[in-house]
């Protein structure tokens, strides 16, 4: 017997879904909605957010959440798209495509600081909204300058958004979760065991005490800043002659 082959499923998105009509619009509105869910997101994460918790934060029903998003998927949609809102990009005049895209690159990277639920967002959807279109219509920009059209500008974007995300992600794992401990409270912390280990491993412990000792945000900022000029130098050295 042949074996029946599965339907692909059509994908969706809430910016593609047709608009109802006015007249059968509920009192509470799409940005009211967002709005909630974002207070929810900032405060306790992906999984703080639920449309139970929604409608009860909203004192609604749950049919006025459902007439503008049919899912928690598509509320994510709209969600991320309007912290995207807050990326800016500047326009490469005077420094060139390398100021503006590390402008775009550090900019980005303060958004998901503030809103670290966005980083396992990136790739889900495309990223269609008013909000990352505008963006990623501005970073396009950005790269005048650098001769990259098709694939190479593809790969470069990618590329850049690809460091940010995941060193942003990062940082804010290790921020949000250490209660704001500093590198030498970790010393402090660590410091027999790093005397146990420190005949087996003693480049690695020298090397963890320098780094550790020093300010944390410090190490941080520099780190960021020494893989942004690599992934740039990389872009400039790859483009076309």
């Amino acid at each position: 017997m042949a074996e029946t082959k599965k339907a692909k499923k059509k994908p969706e998105s809430v910016w593609t879904r047709p608009a109802r009509a006015k007249r059968e619009q509920p009192s509470l509105g799409r940005e009211q909605i967002v709005d909630a869910a974002l207070e929810l997101l900032d405060a306790e994460g992906l999984d703080g957010l639920s449309m139970r918790r929604l409608g009860t934060r909203l004192n609604s029903g749950a049919t006025s959440v459902y007439w503008h998003v049919t899912n928690k998927d598509e509320l994510l949609e709209l969600a991320l798209d309007r912290v995207m809102g807050e990326v800016r990009v500047p326009a490469p005049d005077g420094g060139g495509w390398r100021d503006a895209v590390a402008g775009y690159a550090r900019s980005l990277r303060t958004m998901i600081h503030r809103h670290p639920w966005t980083v396992p967002l990136f790739g889900v959807q495309p990223m269609i909204g008013p909000n990352a279109t505008r963006v990623l219509e501005e970073v396009i920009v950005a790269f005048d300058g650098a001769g990259l059209t098709g694939m190479d500008l593809e790969n470069a974007m990618s590329l850049i958004a690809d460091y940010v995300i995941g060193a942003a992600g990062s940082e804010a794992s290790w921020q949000n979760t250490r209660d704001a401990a500093t590198g030498e409270d970790w010393l402090e912390t660590l410091a027999p065991y790093l005397a146990e280990i420190a005949d087996r491993h003693p480049r690695l412990t020298a090397h963890i005490r320098d780094v550790w000792a020093r300010e944390t945000a410090d190490v941080l900022e520099q780190r960021f800043d020494y893989g942004l000029s690599c992934v740039l130098a990389g872009i400039e050295a790859h483009r076309p002659r």
